[in-house]
């Protein structure tokens, strides 16, 4: 199975993210993949306006489908101290995407 960062990354952060403040996906790149079963890493920051991500504390993380569908649940991660994660996207997650 091969995961696109739309489907696997933008969705699993910035769902959570959204009614905080605006988060952009830096790790994966539109370019990059991440496969099933092999640990995929995920970085994000803050625009650097406020609230910052800094003093956001505690996130739920998880990977969703192009129609916002929760795939699998990752660890959630305090995205006031780590700017990244890595999970192993399961290789049963579903077929191939460039969604």
């Amino acid at each position: 199975m091969r995961l696109v960062p739309s489907f696997a990354i933008v969705t699993a952060i910035a769902h959570s993210l959204t009614a905080f403040g605006a988060l952009y996906v830096i790790t994966p790149t539109t370019q990059s993949v991440c496969h099933g079963g092999k640990p995929c890493l995920v970085q994000w920051l803050d625009d650097g306006q406020n609230p910052l991500l800094a003093t956001m504390g505690p996130c739920h993380v998880g990977l969703f489908s192009g129609n916002e569908k929760l795939i699998q649940q990752i660890e959630p991660v305090d995205v006031s101290t780590s700017h990244s994660l890595t999970f192993n996207p399961s290789p049963n997650a579903g077929p191939n995407s460039s969604t």
